[in-house]
């Protein structure tokens, strides 16, 4: 297969795919060649064919010439050995680290709340851009003072848009928290455009979603070391369909709920509208 082909297919570069194979093969390999075992490489490629589909095992079994539950079991073993690179390849910032990136932040919110939300991102560790986005906010409510979407509700580490705003400094405030979605929606556009299954959803257990991600986070981090471009559009698949699918996946505040806020922390919200984005 020509290079083109199989990183259309694959979506990585063969040397990348080769790279990976080295760091997992070990704990690839059968006892025995009884039963026309898989070799270490049609197993990763089986994944990764997974991971650059909508997920029909069924289809990928046919692609590979094997059936669709050796492609389940190969799915499942293959993906938990990528995720055990997860330490390698996916770091979170120690305490000393936290401590530092909270002053910078702090600093740069002195000076400009209206471009807080937009540095929050941008000054992450591109291995944090790469978790999903759950483990994201999980990891930045960690250290910093977050704002999110109006889908969760106002907590004290995590100030919400607001679902109607009217005034100047509440549009302002707004638009703080459209610039920070905006670019984790970029970031993770990009990963789910590398791998498409994330985007059609992953139909299979839970435990084997979770391990799946964490795969998909390890091996787009390796492309990114690799200074990999962004894969071409994969063959069998419907480009249109899946960046609509990818917007739809985009958290919008009109779509948040609202639940009982504590009057002390809607307060705090407002006092930052008011004396922060009022007087931008």
């Amino acid at each position: 297969m020509d290079d083109l082909s199989f990183f259309r297919r694959f979506r990585l570069y063969k040397e990348t795919v080769l790279h990976v194979l080295q760091q997992i093969e070990h704990n690839l390999e059968f006892n025995n060649d009884l039963n026309n075992s898989v070799s270490n490489i049609n197993q990763l490629l089986t994944t990764l064919q997974f991971y650059a589909t909508c997920g029909h095992q069924t289809a990928i079994g046919d692609f590979m010439r094997i059936h669709q539950s050796a492609v389940s079991r190969i799915i499942s073993k293959v993906s938990q050995e990528i995720a055990r690179l997860g330490p390698q390849y996916i770091t979170m910032p120690n305490r000393q680290e936290q401590i530092h990136i909270q002053s910078r932040f702090y600093n740069i919110f002195k000076k400009s709340p209206a471009y807080f939300c937009s540095a929050v991102f941008n000054n992450l560790p591109m291995e944090l851009k790469a978790l999903n986005l759950m483990a994201y906010q999980r990891e930045l409510k960690r250290y910093l003072t977050d704002r999110c979407d109006s889908g969760y509700a106002l907590k004290s580490y995590l100030l919400t848009p607001l679902l109607n705003p009217v005034s100047p400094e509440e549009i302002r405030y707004n638009e703080a928290h459209i610039r920070t979605r905006n670019s984790v929606e970029r970031t993770f556009g990009v990963w789910k455009r590398r791998f498409p299954v994330l985007a059609y959803g992953l139909r299979c257990k839970l435990e084997n979603a979770l391990t799946t991600i964490v795969a998909t986070a390890v091996l787009h981090n390796i492309a990114r070391r690799q200074n990999e471009r962004e894969p071409p559009p994969p063959e069998y698949i419907n480009f249109e369909q899946l960046q609509y699918l990818i917007g739809q996946d985009d958290i919008q505040p009109e779509a948040g709920h609202r639940v009982n806020e504590n009057r002390i922390i809607h307060d705090n919200r407002r006092n930052l509208i008011t004396n922060y984005f009022e007087n931008l």
